[in-house]
């Protein structure tokens, strides 16, 4: 028998796990034509109109453009938003061809306290190492890492089943606790709350299987953080 106390509890997540699908549904919308913003960057005089202010307009090279497209602004690593496009293809891809397919949200222990304590630079020195990090303990040719808020990146695996992103997971947190980073005196040591979600055991909508693994690194994070879970273990939807 259940008590009532733990209705409310599954309730309680039930509604953080909805939230959390939607908001990343608003992330990942557009609300300009793609092709057209790309255009504008390739030729912004041409797309300049009569209220523009007057000034000398220079039209960027394509690496600049692809890196204003596709790469976050401050790390090696893919934008949230190209990011969840390459997703939807390859779950796509996956369900088709009943392949497995896992996501990691990776996020940084105590990021704020780092900022409070150390200031910017020292959140700036700690993302640049937590993005080269997961870039190099990642494969190059298949997985994709990309920023997906302040303290946390997303990590896609294509043709990986639970039981290897786990693997990876397990790799990534020990190489994060091999960071130490000397600022002013000081040692920053660098630890990750990592959340795995994967198809076909999660599901097979793409924002629900984010924001199961989001809800999984937030729990390994109450816990303390420097630790993995699978989303099972605090996604309990109510029926």
């Amino acid at each position: 028998m259940v008590e009532p106390w733990q209705d409310d509890k599954n309730i309680i997540k039930d509604n953080a796990f909805h939230r959390r699908v939607s908001n990343i549904r608003n992330q990942t919308a557009f609300n300009v034509n793609e092709q057209e913003a790309l255009d504008a960057l390739r030729n912004p005089a041409a797309n300049r109109n009569m209220f523009s202010p007057v000034a000398e307009v220079r039209e960027l090279s394509d690496d600049e453009i692809d890196s204003r497209a596709f790469y976050d602004q401050t790390t090696p690593t893919y934008n949230f938003r190209y990011l969840i496009r390459t997703m939807h293809r390859e779950l796509k891809r996956a369900i088709r061809y009943k392949r497995g397919l896992s996501l990691l949200v990776v996020t940084i222990d105590h990021y704020a306290k780092i900022g409070q304590e150390y200031g910017m630079l020292a959140v700036d020195a700690v993302i640049a190492a937590a993005s080269e990090a997961l870039i190099t303990t990642c494969r190059s040719d298949v997985d994709m890492v990309g920023r997906y808020g302040e303290d946390r990146f997303l990590v896609l695996l294509p043709e990986t089943p639970g039981k290897g992103a786990s693997v990876l997971a397990e790799r990534i947190r020990k190489r994060f606790e091999g960071i130490a980073i000397p600022y002013q005196w000081h040692t920053i040591r660098v630890y990750s709350s990592i959340g795995i979600a994967h198809y076909p055991g999660h599901g097979d909508d793409l924002e629900s299987l984010i924001a199961q693994a989001d809800l999984a690194a937030e729990m390994v994070t109450e816990r303390g953080g420097n630790g993995v879970c699978f989303a099972p273990e605090i996604i309990e939807m109510v029926e």
